[in-house]
């Protein structure tokens, strides 16, 4: 058998199981993801219970697959990296108990693994530690967080703002279900909002841009999804039209409300690259919203690809590359849902 150097990540935060293999370089040897959002299509969100049962039918799946098309390079696993959170309880524990057994299966090291700490690097993926730009600003925007960091290196994030209530993916998911557009709502808000297009909003469907006036760089949709739900209920007649137009005005309100957080940001700490993650990040209208306004405030951005974008092993591998590369020892660890 070979010298162990390969590392190993499991990633069960939420509704997607996933399973990546990295070479000693940062290079995937083999990955895969398998999404249950059909399961919850119906429901109009996630179920904890089933996506936690998914799990557990999931990664022996992957896992048999993986030995299958790598059996040398997962006999040479040295280190193996674990989402421990944040995320739904159930879904971290079937990943956690999971992987716990199968380090001890392959004598390797057991790390655990904030998700959102994987997120944040996402964008830089496969780059050695040395060639990201630290200090950055890294803004997480998914169904679950809505965060803002100051991170100054690996194991270095400052929480500089979040939301207050919803995140603005979940915002997103629940005005699609209330207009009947389905779930997950964000792709569907997008595209009505490219066929309404650049034009102006009429002012009875323009939306409030939340927590600008706020002093600080939290955020909060609670407020705005309580105001577009009344938009909906006063314009039930209005059909594919109104859709289009107040989506656009929804999306709009919510891309200038986390601009004006990242601008603020910046200004504060001086710092000039922007990191942005997460699921909403593949949103094609938010990142030219937000790639403007950095260009005009001289702010780089940078966003991942977008299969990194979503929920996946890969990220969580490549944090643990980094973990490594870092001089990072294995410690104990137990899940944690509520980690920032």
């Amino acid at each position: 058998m070979s010298a162990k150097k390969t590392l190993l990540a499991v990633e069960t935060s939420f509704d997607d199981t996933g399973l990546a293999l990295l070479e000693p370089d940062g290079s995937v040897v083999w990955s895969a993801l398998s999404s249950s959002v059909e399961l919850h299509a119906d429901f109009g969100g996630v179920v904890p219970e089933i996506a936690a049962r998914e799990h557990l039918t999931n990664l022996p799946v992957l896992l048999s697959e993986l030995r299958s098309a790598h059996l040398d390079a997962l006999g040479a696993v040295e280190a193996v990296g674990v989402t421990r959170g944040p995320g739904l309880p159930g879904c971290l524990l079937a990943g956690v108990a999971f992987v716990r057994g199968l380090s001890a299966a392959l004598n390797a090291d057991l790390h655990g693994l904030n998700h959102l700490e994987g997120h944040l690097y996402s964008p830089f993926f496969g780059s050695p530690l040395e060639r990201i730009p630290f200090p950055f600003l890294g803004l997480v925007v998914s169904g679950g967080n809505t965060i803002l960091y100051l991170v100054r290196g690996v194991g270095e994030m400052e929480v500089l703002g979040e939301t207050l209530d919803d995140a603005a993916g979940e915002l997103f998911d629940k005005v699609a279900q209330r207009l009947g557009l389905g779930y997950p709502g964000g792709a569907v808000l997008e595209r009505m909002a490219r066929e309404f297009g650049d034009k102006p909003v009429s002012p009875v469907l323009s939306l409030p841009v939340p927590m600008l006036d706020s002093g600080d760089l939290n955020f909060s949709y609670s407020g705005l999804k309580t105001a577009a739900v009344r938009m909906i209920a006063a314009n039930e007649s209005g059909g594919v039209e109104f859709q289009r137009e107040f989506s656009a005005s929804l999306l709009r309100s919510v891309w200038e409300s986390i601009a004006a957080k990242v601008l603020a940001a910046a200004q504060t700490t001086g710092v000039k690259l922007l990191s942005v993650s997460g699921g909403v990040s593949i949103n094609g209208l938010f990142r030219e919203h937000l790639q403007s306004c950095c260009i005009a405030a001289q702010l780089e951005v940078r966003f991942p690809e977008p299969k990194l974008a979503m929920d996946n092993a890969d990220m969580m591998a490549y944090l643990l590359w980094l973990k490594r590369m870092r001089g990072c020892a294995p410690a104990a660890f137990d899940v944690e849902p509520g980690l920032v």
